[in-house]
């Protein structure tokens, strides 16, 4: 059994939709389940997770609409659930299930990412059995802009990426040969490999301790490597699927910023900053299986 961390928090995932052709003046087929089972989950404290299974094969377990919602609708401007605007209490509360099954393998993309076909058939899941509705809008908020700290000076451990991660169609994962973002050690270390610094921004606008979304402004366009470590601020809490708490060892090593600094060259600024935001028009409760 594969299990897959999907972008919840500190990950954000996030950005990955299935291209699928069409003819001129049709729509394209939506992707979707062959079968799906979605029920109430009545236990208030279990963790949120998600199982790839064999044969294409999916569970999701404990999971609140408002995540679904930000699993199936994320960006790399789209980062936290303050980016989620509007719906009923309840998509913040209750919680699901969903148990279904994808013709084929939901397989990871040729850079060992998130499986594309996974996200599209997700939303169509929302939008079916859900009557999700949403659109994009822009509101102005309290964020940090990623900088580079020295004009022309990239930190040490900040390296222009010359991974090659993507595989030939067909063939097996090799665990060695993967590119994103890794964590260790409650998140506080993190090896990254050939990303972007729109998804540096991503990634780490999810961490507790930013507490806000992050805008890349430090035009940088390539890829990178690098490998952060820092002593993160909170853990995780004892309970399943309790909030994080405070790390009482966070001063025996460099925070999040100023690693960020130190080792990567980057800086977080804090401004207010126009950013997209995912409005809610209108959610049910599930239609029965």
């Amino acid at each position: 059994m594969r299990s897959l961390a999907l972008p919840l928090a500190p990950l954000s995932i996030v950005v990955l939709l299935t291209a699928i052709g069409s003819s001129a003046g049709q729509q394209p087929a939506r992707e979707s389940f062959e079968v799906a089972s979605v029920k109430p989950n009545p236990a208030n404290d279990v963790p949120e997770s998600v199982q790839l299974l064999p044969s294409g094969g999916l569970r999701m377990t404990g999971f609140r609409l408002r995540t679904l919602i930000r699993v199936a609708f994320a960006s790399t401007s789209i980062q936290r659930v303050e980016q989620i605007v509007g719906g009923p209490d309840w998509i913040a509360s209750e919680r699901f299930d969903i148990v279904a099954k994808a013709n084929g393998e939901l397989t990871p993309d040729a850079e060992g990412r998130r499986p594309q076909r996974l996200i599209e058939m997700l939303k169509t899941l929302l939008e079916d059995r859900f009557a999700v509705r949403v659109h994009t809008d822009t509101r102005t908020m309290p964020a940090f802009a990623l900088r580079v700290a020295r004009t022309g000076k990239l930190g040490p451990q900040l390296k222009v990426s010359t991974v090659e991660c993507a595989r030939p169609a067909g063939t097996a994962p090799d665990p060695d040969r993967w590119c994103g973002f890794r964590s260790v050690n409650n998140g506080g270390t993190v090896t990254a490999r050939h990303v972007t610094m729109a998804e540096v921004a991503a990634y780490f606008g999810g961490y507790n301790v930013v507490g806000r979304p992050i805008a890349d402004r430090t035009g940088l366009t390539d890829r990178y490597d690098f490998r952060l470590e820092f002593v993160n601020a909170f853990i995780d809490a004892p309970n399943p699927g309790g909030a994080p708490l405070p790390n009482p060892n966070a001063d025996t090593g460099p925070g999040l910023f100023t690693a960020f600094s130190e080792q990567l060259g980057l800086t977080l600024q804090p401004e207010n900053i126009a950013l997209p935001v995912l409005v809610i028009d209108h959610v049910d409760h599930p239609t029965p299986d």
